[in-house]
């Protein structure tokens, strides 16, 4: 026998149906809230990124100086004073580079010095030594003074040491400041620093 299903049952039947299909409170959008969780997940870790501080500047093993050099490792930190014995010398720059010097020798005819002993540290700082004692450096690299003068300083940055006094000189414009001497690249007022030295070295002039 078939069952006829009148009007009201197929409602009934219908209503069934469609609560099945509807979602449980709480269920609707579950995909979108997991997106915009991601989402926020996402643009807080961004955020945390961004506001995380840049790591410091690494420091630099030697300080130039104009009557020595500053070992700011050592322990005590400490200053590499001109007249040091060379032996003494040599070895605490070794150490606080990490490597021993790429040449020793000797350079005669050294302007006013006359011949001085020499140790160099290829790219970085070459010492010079006279009756065994340690009488100036002459800056090869990156390395600067604790007021950020180094190779490539401009006029203004020396201009503002105490003692300023530039002249044109058989090396060019050279400048003085300090026990610090060193040449610019010209007269201009944004001239670099092209070659900067401390105390006694090898220029001819």
């Amino acid at each position: 026998m078939h069952r006829l299903i009148t009007g009201s049952g197929f409602a009934g039947l219908l209503f069934l149906g469609l609560a099945a299909c509807t979602p449980e409170p709480g269920e609707s959008g579950s995909a979108g809230n997991v997106s915009a969780n991601a989402a926020g997940g996402n643009a807080a870790a961004a955020n945390q990124a961004a506001a995380a501080p840049a790591p410091p500047a690494a420091r630099s093993p030697l300080v130039l100086e104009g009557a020595g050099l500053g070992i700011p490792d050592a322990s005590p930190p400490r200053i590499l004073s001109f007249d040091t014995p060379k032996a003494a010398t040599i070895e605490a720059v070794a150490k606080a580079l990490g490597r021993q010097p790429t040449e020793l020798g000797e350079n005669e005819g050294c302007g006013g010095s006359g011949s001085l002993e020499y140790a160099k540290w290829k790219d970085e700082i070459t010492l010079y030594f006279d009756g065994g004692r340690f009488v100036g450096w002459n800056n090869d690299g990156k390395l600067k003074t604790n007021g950020g003068i180094g190779i490539g300083s401009s006029r203004a940055d020396v201009a503002a040491l105490p003692g300023f006094e530039v002249e044109e000189s058989t090396l060019g414009t050279e400048f003085r400041s300090g026990g610090l001497s060193g040449i610019l690249a010209s007269k201009a007022p944004d001239a670099k620093v092209t070659a900067l030295w401390g105390g006694d070295t090898c220029v001819f002039r």
